[in-house]
């Protein structure tokens, strides 16, 4: 916007310049009327103005001065003194001008000073200069020569001053003419001439010549050669006057040529070539209509016409040109006129001295705006010292922000470490506790020998406890323990937890007690594995640091809504200087006593953080050399009724019972690979599979694609069993493109982690896999899940459905053989899964919804179901609601199996939990 207001005032600049350069008064008409309809148009005062002003000043360079002096009071109304304050001044000016030209002197005078207080008002210097200039001139006609000579002197002060060459000048020029002009008595001083003929020969030459416009150059030439008239140098006057007379046709100054005109017959008068003066005099006279002359000039004219005629003895001229004289001298010059201008002095004069006050109380104005802006600079110097704060602040924010992102990156790799320290001790630990597990069931060992395997079995336990003890420390620094709270029977699950440690109680010989209130048939929303964590640790260092002999009491009740464990002792209790730094991690006192007992120093933390996570609190209460008592309270959320289902031995049985005690075998002639990257986890699966199954190994991803690549279609496996964490190709990416291939895909995959999070779980299931065991586990475990997938997939089209029965689900169709996917197969099972899970949990599922929904008769939908899983639709829908079941529990969201029952769209928990079981060979509750 501001590159094109430029713009358009550059083309007006041009326009405006045009309107000098017509020839003739008309054509300037024609071609200004133009611009004002273009001006009042778009309402543009200030252009409309400054055309006007060019047009009076065209007419009166062509000698229209009565035409010029109504344009350029059309100018000056047509704006106001702040809209262009330049065009406002020079447009009153030019009225002041013409008016005296015209014989008007008081309206002149009044407008001139009228104007000068207006320059002063608004302390515009270069305008004020120009008024002075034009006071001073006006006053010339009326023969106030005292009174023109300050006004031109201070105009050529302030020049200087402003160093404007410009408008010095234009002030010298009006000094030479005042010098020159006449006074009311007593003729010129020849040193005044001479010095104003000075001025402008020093004006017409370098280097300020340069500096003169043409129509200023022409009118000083015009005045040069009056001077050297004056001065009777009459040959330098006339080639003086004729130099100014060429210039002024040459460029239609007809004002100026008349001027020079009236000189030159001036000349001749003294020179006494009456012929001469007539010729130049008349021809003066025909250059403007008398109604729009400079009244001055044209009454000197007729004064030397008056002589000239009379020397020629034409006295009916002369007397004619005499009576013109003397009615024009009538207007220009009376008595009245001249204290009206002494009067106008005088008032200004005045007015200047209460200016001069005003400009006093300007000053103190001035005095309390600059006040006010150094109080506004002190502002700004306070604003910006604050937004330099500020930005400091900021800066020092991004660091801590980069810190904060070099701290999760520690964060991120103090995490992998876990997740490795995990995975390379879970897996010896499953060498020991499977072995050890199966040793300990093998009736034919002696009992001494079961026992110990027992031991090794228990204490392996506790091993597994330390570890998950490690990676819940790594989640609590990074902020990803979640708790996931499940059905518990809290009295006989203290009692389980109080159970654990009276064998240890017994070998220190500790009086070891249990006091529990609360009710025996009261279940809660409880994350067990955090709990039992809480109370192992308070309940192992109570045991720990008990002096034998002493007593160790558990306390367990319901109060306020609070779960209430406290764990108190009679031992030695804790060094004040060690109080308060207790919870703290790592930290394992200052005592001799608590480093020879050994320890970690993160039971405590890691209790504590734990109870905080689960909404709780852990207080300790100590008095040294007396014992101590450490309390946790956890919130009361109870089970109602309607929730609660059946528990599972290991809600009441020993906690160190295993998961299967019965002997298990694997389905026979079956065919496995097994991708793993520690041998002798190798080796452990294959003794547990071999007896039974062909079992081939990989070391890692890349080996297992490789065999399956070798071996063809007619050896492919059966199952895959995979380890996650292994070199060059890890399980996921294993996984991954086994169920990218076309043929591969079907094979159902169990992946081993040491990875316990929920976010790995996720990805397995999101890939695709069909179950997965968390080490460490045991061999029936791992037995139960091999059979459980082999059946599945081996007896796919064979199996009855336990459910009720989607339509069209025939013996026929159930005994329909599947053939191997297709990617295109793949597709449109994708498509109908998504279909399936946005309907469970929302209405009844059956054959006609879906062959709606994927735009196909339910007979095809039923066999190419078939042909693609080997599955009937209703196993098929069965088989998607237990994998959104699976998710939901992995996911963490869910409390009860009653939640998970109903979000995948089971009829019944009891149901759900049954069908859960024989899906994946383990209870709901115990991976709740």
């Amino acid at each position: 916007m501001p590159g094109k207001l430029v713009a358009q005032q550059t083309d007006n600049k041009k326009l405006l310049k045009k309107i000098l350069t017509f020839k003739d008064a008309d054509s300037a008409r024609r071609y200004s009327d133009s611009l004002l309809t273009l001006a009042r148009r778009d309402n543009n005062k200030t252009f409309e103005a400054k055309i006007l002003y060019r047009v009076a000043f065209k007419y009166y360079a062509l000698g229209k001065e009565q035409t010029a002096l109504e344009y350029a009071r059309k100018a000056f109304a047509a704006i106001s003194p702040t809209d262009d304050s330049t065009t406002y001044v020079k447009s009153r000016l030019l009225v002041a001008y013409m008016l005296s030209r015209g014989g008007q002197n008081e309206p002149a005078f009044k407008e001139a000073f009228a104007t000068l207080k207006l320059t002063d008002k608004y302390n515009w210097r270069k305008l004020r200069i120009e008024t002075k200039i034009c006071i001073a001139d006006i006053y010339r006609p009326v023969r106030e020569i005292d009174r023109a000579l300050p006004f031109a002197q201070q105009a050529i002060d302030e020049a200087k001053a402003v160093k404007d060459t410009g408008l010095y000048i234009f002030a010298m020029s009006t000094l030479s003419n005042v010098l020159s002009g006449p006074k009311k008595h007593g003729d010129i001083p020849v040193a005044n001439t001479t010095k104003a003929a000075q001025i402008l020969e020093t004006l017409l030459s370098t280097p300020y010549k340069e500096h003169i416009a043409t129509f200023d150059r022409t009118n000083y030439l015009g005045n040069l050669g009056r001077l050297y008239e004056m001065l009777k140098q009459y040959d330098k006057a006339e080639a003086t006057l004729l130099t100014a007379i060429d210039t002024a046709y040459k460029y239609d100054y007809l004002v100026l040529a008349k001027h020079s005109l009236n000189e030159l017959a001036t000349l001749n008068l003294d020179r006494k070539d009456y012929k001469k003066a007539i010729l130049y005099g008349n021809k003066a006279l025909t250059i403007q209509p008398g109604n729009q002359a400079n009244r001055v000039t044209q009454r000197n004219i007729y004064n030397k016409l008056e002589d000239a005629y009379a020397n020629i003895g034409d006295y009916k001229k002369a007397y004619e040109f005499a009576v013109k004289e003397n009615a024009l001298n009538d207007t220009i010059l009376t008595t009245d006129q001249s204290r009206f201008t002494a009067e106008l002095d005088e008032k200004y004069r005045n007015d200047k001295r209460l200016l001069l006050a005003a400009n006093r109380n300007s000053l103190l104005q001035q005095q309390r705006n600059l006040t006010i802006i150094a109080a506004i600079f002190i502002l700004v110097v306070l604003v910006i010292t604050y937004l330099w704060l500020a930005d400091k602040k900021r800066k020092q924010a991004a660091a801590l922000e980069r810190e904060h992102a070099q701290l999760a990156r520690l964060d991120e790799m103090k995490t992998r470490f876990f997740a490795n320290v995990s995975h390379e001790l879970k897996t010896p630990l499953t060498l020991i506790m499977g072995p050890a597990e199966q040793l300990a069931q093998n009736a034919d060992l002696p009992e001494q020998h079961r026992a110990s395997a027992k031991t090794i079995v228990r204490n392996s336990k506790k091993l597994l406890d330390m570890v998950n003890e490690l990676l819940d420390l790594g989640k609590l620094e990074t902020g990803n323990l979640q708790v996931k709270a499940g059905q518990v029977q809290l009295a006989p699950f203290i009692r389980l937890l109080y159970k654990g440690f009276a064998s240890a109680a017994a070998y220190k010989q500790l009086t070891y007690t249990l006091t529990c209130t609360i009710n025996e048939n009261l279940h809660v929303a409880l994350d067990r594995d955090k709990f039992e964590k809480v109370a192992n640790n308070f309940i192992s260092n109570a045991i720990k640091y008990t002096p034998a002999g002493r007593a160790v009491n558990v306390k367990a009740a319901i109060e306020n809504g609070m779960i209430i464990l406290s764990v108190e002792d009679n031992g030695n209790g804790i060094h004040p200087a060690d109080e308060r730094q207790i919870f703290d991690r790592y930290y394992q006192g200052s005592q001799n006593q608590t480093n020879a007992d050994g320890g970690t120093g993160i039971g405590l933390s890691i209790a504590k953080e734990l109870a905080e996570a689960m909404g709780g609190t852990v207080t300790l209460h100590t008095t040294f050399g007396e014992g101590s008592r450490f309390t946790a309270r956890i919130p009361l959320v109870e089970v109602t009724a309607e929730h609660i289902t059946l528990k599972t031995d290991a809600d009441t049985g020993d906690i160190t019972q295993l998961s299967h005690n019965t002997a298990v075998t694997v389905t026979s002639n079956k065919k496995i690979l097994v991708v793993e990257d520690h041998d002798e986890m190798v080796g452990y699966i294959t003794s547990v599979l071999s007896a039974d199954c062909t079992v081939t190994t990989a070391g890692n991803g890349m080996q297992a694609l490789q065999l399956l690549s070798d071996g063809g279609k007619n050896s492919l496996p059966d199952l895959i069993i995979s380890d996650v964490m292994m070199p060059e190709m890890d399980g996921f990416t294993l996984l991954q493109k086994l169920k990218e291939h076309p043929v591969w895909c079907s094979i159902p995959v169990i992946m081993l982690t040491a990875l316990t999070d929920n976010h790995n779980k996720l990805k397995a299931l999101n890939i695709g896999v069909d179950d997965y065991l968390t080490k460490p586990f045991v061999a029936g475990e791992l037995v139960a899940r091999v059979n459980n997938l082999l059946a599945n997939a081996g007896n796919r089209t064979n199996l009855s459905d336990s459910g009720p029965a989607l339509e069209h689900d025939t013996e026929e169709d159930a005994n329909h053989t599947a053939m191997p996917p297709s990617p295109a197969d793949l597709a449109w099972i994708s498509k109908l899964e998504t279909v399936v899970r946005r309907h469970i949990g929302k209405s009844e599922i059956n054959l006609h919804i879906l062959s709606d929904e994927m735009a196909i008769s339910e007979r095809q939908l039923n066999r190419r179901i078939k042909q693609i899983t080997g599955l009937t639709p209703n196993k098929y829908v069965r088989t998607i609601r237990l994998q959104i079941a699976r998710e939901a529990i992995e996911s963490g969201k869910y409390r009860t199996v009653a939640e998970i029952s109903y979000l995948a769209g089971f009829e019944t928990p009891a149901y759900f939990s049954k069908l859960f079981k024989e899906h994946y060979g383990r209870d709901v509750n115990d991976i709740l």
